[in-house]
């Protein structure tokens, strides 16, 4: 068309002017038309790696959901092998969610440079960042929250010993010689019962508060006073216990 417009102006005279208003409002148009083009071509690659992006936030959203609904379950172990069982799964999950925690502080790096870049999804963008980043913190303080909790067995260890502690209470004595010796059974039974104990529950309390108090946890003070009650109360089953077996040897 431009070639034809000129030729036509090189011939002729006639209406010249028009032909060449006529012309240059095409090569606007045209420029216009390549630019709108360029753009779209640029916006259409930008949400292509847009969605890329919402592709990874969405795995890893869907990974702390799940998650979450796993340390919501309020499941912390009725034996001491179940606790440890419960705190070895809750170290694998740790390792799982620091690299987690990579992963998203990538994507939010990657979202950052998309921004930067001038993407046309910068404000989606930073706002599923700054979603990711709070849900990855919550996930955080219910881990945090919920080892504490699997940790904290000296609720447990009160427990198993004030049930304890209705047996060394009783006043049954036996009334004859065969009740006696089944009374000393089930004594020797219970003594073995508070040995394996000893070995199971109080030992590891005891080396898991040395462990919290070499690391100068906050909470020192208190962990102190609930080990030294847990103690207190273990040392008197213990003497409540061979004071009743001493009696019914008597």
């Amino acid at each position: 068309v431009q070639e034809a417009g000129e030729k036509l102006m090189d011939v002729s005279n006639l209406g010249v002017p028009e032909i060449e208003q006529r012309l240059k409002a095409l090569n606007l148009a045209w420029a216009e038309l390549k630019q709108l083009a360029a753009t779209r071509g640029q916006k259409l690659d930008e949400s292509l790696v847009y969605q890329q992006f919402l592709a990874k936030v969405e795995e890893e959203e869907a990974w702390i959901s799940e998650k979450q609904q796993l340390l919501s379950v309020e499941d912390y172990g009725d034996t001491m092998a179940a606790v440890q069982g419960l705190l070895k799964k809750h170290d694998v999950f740790e390792t799982d969610f620091t690299a987690h925690g990579e992963r998203c502080r990538d994507i939010c790096e990657y979202g950052t440079k998309l921004v930067a870049d001038g993407n046309h999804h910068a404000d989606n963008i930073n706002q599923r960042c700054q979603q990711l980043q709070t849900k990855l913190d919550n996930l955080s303080s219910l881990a945090s929250r919920r080892k504490a909790k699997l940790k904290d067995n000296s609720a447990y260890l009160q427990f198993w010993i004030a049930d304890k502690e209705t047996h060394v209470r009783s006043e049954e004595f036996g009334r004859d010689l065969s009740t006696v010796q089944t009374l000393l059974t089930k004594q020797d039974t219970f003594d073995a019962g508070l040995h394996a104990f000893e070995h199971e529950g109080i030992q590891n309390i005891t080396t898991l508060k040395d462990h919290l108090i070499e690391s100068n946890h906050d909470q020192s003070a208190a962990i102190l006073k609930r080990h030294a009650d847990v103690i207190d109360r273990w040392q008197k089953l213990l003497g409540d216990s061979d004071s009743r077996k001493q009696h019914l040897l008597r």
